[in-house]
């Protein structure tokens, strides 16, 4: 976003609708993330991620995208939680028109990252008429070589219209060749990759290089076929050298509301530290005995 453009909305903190009981959590997630605090590190205010929200709803009413609002909301709430005085930047793989991209964009342009922005942008590669099924979601459907095509110059225009173009680093190939070209730290990443073999592409690419307790967002949670890559201890053993991480959200998503979302992640720990969780009433600890 440049400081001369106005195209911004500016939306009071004051005029927040309050949270109503419904099935939909969305003005809840909204209204935390503007109250929340999130980001505070950096000295971001609430009016700045009041018009952080302002920005990302028109990103996604004037960037045709696939994903929503509320998702760009929480991914931004993701990247402010990330400690001030921790290195490293921000991976984007598949952005089709840029969407997601610019609203990412702006949240790295506050924080002082870099955003790479990697996608063939040449649409999808041919994935050979397989069926994919959300059973969480009742839909099925196929995808085709060259789908969600974004051309280069076209996401850059939408990212100097409606982002922050300056905070960029574009990556432009097929992810099994070009993202070889990546360097470290990363400190978070969202795929929207739709197929297996990208995700096969990018873990291998992109989980050496995060940081311990990085997280992995990706908006396939509802493929289950992709899902299962989370959880597939042989390939991670063999690529990754570790364990697979699980996936937070496997098949219905994060609850942006009662039934479903597209949004899960994945979080990077190779070693417990008892410092980042809390301990649970109903659970048992052996320390405990021993104070008695």
């Amino acid at each position: 976003m440049h400081d001369s453009d106005s195209r911004v909305c500016k939306t009071s903190v004051g005029q927040i609708a309050p949270v109503r009981a419904t099935g939909d959590l969305t003005d809840f997630i909204i209204d935390d993330f503007i109250h929340g605090g999130y980001g505070s590190t950096y000295g971001v205010t609430a009016q700045e991620r009041s018009d952080l929200v302002s920005a990302f709803r028109r990103n996604v009413s004037k960037i045709k995208a696939a994903t929503s609002a509320v998702a760009h909301a929480v991914l931004a709430r993701e990247i402010l939680e990330i400690p001030a005085d921790v290195e490293g930047s921000i991976i984007e793989c598949g952005v089709w028109n840029g969407a997601s991209t610019a609203s990412l964009s702006l949240v790295c342009q506050r924080v002082g990252r870099r955003l790479w922005v990697c996608d063939s942008f040449e649409g999808l590669p041919d994935d050979e008429t397989r069926l994919h099924m959300g059973l969480h979601f009742g839909n099925y459907g196929y995808y085709k070589k060259g789908m969600f095509c974004g051309p280069l110059e076209q996401v850059q225009r939408n990212l100097y219209h409606y982002g922050s173009l300056e905070s960029c680093d574009f990556i432009q190939g097929f992810f099994s060749e070009s993202l070889k070209a990546l360097g470290g730290p990363i400190v978070f990443a969202f795929l929207d990759v739709d197929l297996v073999g990208s995700t096969h592409d990018c873990l291998r690419a992109i989980w050496p290089l995060l940081i311990e307790d990085g997280r992995i967002y990706s908006d396939d949670a509802g493929d289950l076929d992709v899902v299962r890559v989370f959880f597939d201890d042989p390939w991670w053993e063999t690529h990754l050298g570790c364990r697979s991480p699980g996936f937070v959200g496997s098949g219905c998503g994060l609850p942006f509301n009662a039934k479903q979302s597209p949004l899960g992640y994945a979080r990077k720990v190779t070693k417990f530290d008892p410092e980042k969780f809390h301990r649970s009433a109903h659970l048992w600890y052996p320390d405990t005995d021993r104070r008695e």
